[in-house]
């Protein structure tokens, strides 16, 4: 189990962990999920929440929503409007912690996407047309998944989160929790979330079978083939491949950024190293006067 005061040593959010309801929020999530990432991303986006809607009192806030859910609908507009002009995905990202915040906190807020004035950019479908190997590519990062968990999911594993935790059946939730069975190393039952971009991979996918009527129920399997069945393992294979080739480049990228940046500094030193401070100017004497009674003046 995750210790969220460690998750959060040394940033600032630690001092919210004071604040019973988030305190309870990051014990859910370290209790339920593997990755530390989400207590960090998620108490981070209750304190962003926080400051931007002005809430004082986060306490005072629950107990109003809890007597009626209103205010919470309200609370999290106020952050869409605070955040006017920012792309979906970033306002999807920061409703996020607020969103589990009020579930876990007893208060049935909606989960669906907060208003947004502009998308961000999407992986091209003309690169990646199959929605199964969007899926594959996209559902990993952030989320913590092996390929293996994916390919186990069914349907119903997709959804919201009541006040306990437990996942509540909705694919068409935002943010999307995924309910999975981690079975490398001790076995449990966990839970972690896919991001804006591979909820959208997913709903395709199903919205896809469903015109086709294949079956999209509960019990059916998240990734399926044509016929609804198991995905064949070529095209596994192959997604797999496109996959590690993304994340090859990716790294590759990385390092060579990582490169050039300590190339630059070994060339030029550190920032300020060579600033040379402009000598002051020493200012002129003040001019010394004769009186009319013979004495000095300034």
């Amino acid at each position: 189990m995750i210790d969220p005061a460690r998750a959060l040593t040394g940033r600032r959010e630690l001092a919210l962990l004071e604040v019973p309801s988030v305190r309870r929020m990051a014990e859910v999530l370290a209790a339920r999920c593997r990755e530390p990432s989400w207590v960090r991303t998620l108490v981070a986006g209750v304190d962003r929440f926080r400051l931007l809607t002005g809430t004082r009192d986060l306490e005072e806030l629950l107990e109003a929503a809890r007597a009626e859910p209103a205010v919470a609908d309200r609370s999290l507009a106020a952050l869409a409007r605070a955040l006017d002009g920012r792309a979906d995905a970033a306002i999807a990202g920061l409703a996020m912690g607020p969103k589990v915040w009020f579930r876990l906190g007893g208060v049935p807020v909606a989960w669906r996407p907060l208003p947004a004035a502009v998308a961000a950019p999407r992986l091209p479908a003309a690169g990646v047309p199959d929605p199964v190997d969007r899926i594959v590519l996209l559902a990993p990062i952030g989320s913590g998944l092996y390929l293996a968990e994916l390919l186990r999911l069914r349907v119903g594993d997709l959804g919201s989160l009541d006040a306990d935790g437990c996942l509540v059946p909705d694919p068409r939730a935002e943010p999307l929790a995924v309910r999975y069975q981690q079975r490398r190393g001790r076995s449990a039952e966990r839970i972690t979330f896919l991001s804006l971009a591979a909820r959208e991979a997913v709903l395709e996918h199903l919205d896809k079978r469903r015109r086709a009527g294949l079956d999209t129920g509960p019990a059916a399997p998240l990734l399926a083939g044509p016929d609804g069945g198991s995905v064949p393992r070529a095209t596994v294979a192959a997604a797999r491949r496109r996959a590690n080739a993304v994340i090859h480049t990716a790294s590759n990228l990385n390092v060579e950024l990582c490169r050039k940046t300590g190339e630059f500094f070994r060339t030029w030193g550190l920032p300020g190293s060579r600033f040379t401070p402009t000598p002051a100017t020493p200012a002129p004497p003040l001019a010394v006067t004769q009186g009319a009674e013979g004495g000095e003046q300034r």
